[in-house]
């Protein structure tokens, strides 16, 4: 699972340096990453398990720690 993160806020200046991203696996947390500007605002969550022990496939998503004056929008995993 990748993504980046997208910035509506015509480049203000006071974004802060980092977010961090949660990756949810049927909708339980399993991995954060912090993302910032050093990295394009692109993240990667690796070396997922695809199924659980009965053979089900897993639901992966993302979504975004709040960050302070902003408002978050997940499209995909982006």
């Amino acid at each position: 699972v990748e993504g980046t993160k997208t910035w509506n806020d015509n480049n203000a200046t006071d974004r802060p340096s980092s977010i961090k991203v949660d990756l949810l696996q049927n909708g339980k947390v399993v991995d954060t990453k912090e993302v910032t500007a050093a990295s394009e605002w692109k993240y990667t969550f690796e070396k997922l398990q695809a199924y659980d022990a009965e053979g089900k496939a897993y639901k992966y998503e993302v979504k975004e720690q709040a960050v302070e004056g902003y408002k978050s929008k997940v499209k995909g995993y982006d």
